[in-house]
């Protein structure tokens, strides 16, 4: 088993109708055109394909932000492309960020669950949709969690929010799984602040102290910054942090494949330059 971690795919369409302009909309479609349009290049998602199949990927976990502004095109366009990956035999795991819930009607229709799984495994208690959490077992000893912390914000806020709903069945679901068997856990957001308040997720502190119970959470994959990054740390209890930045990103876009040994978890950062080349490498003593 290889697992890949890709995130923020900002899968984007200009929209020029009158109707965005009584929501949020229209700022991110202003920020599509005069950004995203320029600094996003898809056809490195498209080589991620064949690179995926060289590597023997066998999972793809995709940590949010699939589309810029949550319209129903854009939500067409990324299952297009996971449809490509589930074509060549990839089990794909998806979560959404805050951008997939962008506008108040999306975040409250719940547009994303409709193109995107709400169950990772369909004997699983817990779902995405209803619950904010699902999760099921990769391989014995190996299991996948993710929650659900996006929420519609104003104007200039890009929060999640780690509700107190949240926080009881995650706890809830960390309690079915035996303490001494691995959890990777997917959020969009990071529990931590390196951001301006209006990009934290509140209450990530008491999401924080919450993993610092779980020491068999290992892995805490999420997107949402942009910047490519990993962080060992389990030293202050807390997990090993994987955010794979912005893949379609012309600077900072990347992609993280892990392999699992019995007592180790090896991650290789992978840049394009032309290709998918290999930047960096770790291996974690579990």
């Amino acid at each position: 088993m290889r697992i890949a971690h890709i995130s923020d795919l900002h899968f984007g369409s200009a929209s020029f109708g009158p109707m965005q302009f009584l929501s949020k909309r229209w700022l991110g479609n202003f920020n599509y055109f005069f950004h995203r349009k320029k600094e996003f290049l898809y056809n490195r998602l498209i080589d991620l394909i064949n690179f995926f199949k060289e590597q023997g990927i066998t999972h793809v976990i995709i940590t949010g932000d699939l589309s810029v502004t949550s319209r129903k095109k854009e939500f067409k366009m990324a299952k297009r492309y996971i449809d490509l990956l589930k074509k060549e035999g990839l089990s794909v795991f998806t979560i959404p960020g805050n951008h997939d819930h962008y506008t108040k009607r999306s975040d409250r229709k719940k547009h994303f669950y409709r193109f995107f799984d709400t169950h990772y495994d369909k004997d699983c208690p817990f779902n995405l949709k209803q619950h904010k959490v699902t999760y099921t077992r990769l391989k014995e000893g190996l299991w996948l969690m993710g929650i659900d912390t996006t929420v519609a914000t104003s104007l200039i806020s890009s929060q999640g929010h780690f509700t107190p709903e949240v926080e009881e069945n995650l706890t809830k679901a960390l309690k079915e799984i035996p303490k001494y068997e691995k959890v990777i856990l997917l959020n969009h957001f990071p529990f931590f602040y390196n951001d301006a308040p209006k990009k934290h997720l509140v209450r990530g502190s008491l999401l924080k102290n919450l993993l610092q119970k779980h020491p068999n959470v290992q892995l805490y994959l999420h997107g949402h910054t942009h910047r490519q990054t990993v962080a060992d740390l389990r030293g202050s209890d807390l997990p090993i942090i994987s955010d794979s930045g912005s893949t379609p990103h012309i600077k900072n876009g990347a992609c993280h494949l892990f392999d699992f040994g019995d007592n180790t978890i090896k991650l290789d950062v992978y840049r394009y330059e032309g290709e998918w080349k290999k930047s960096e490498s770790h291996t974690f003593e579990t």
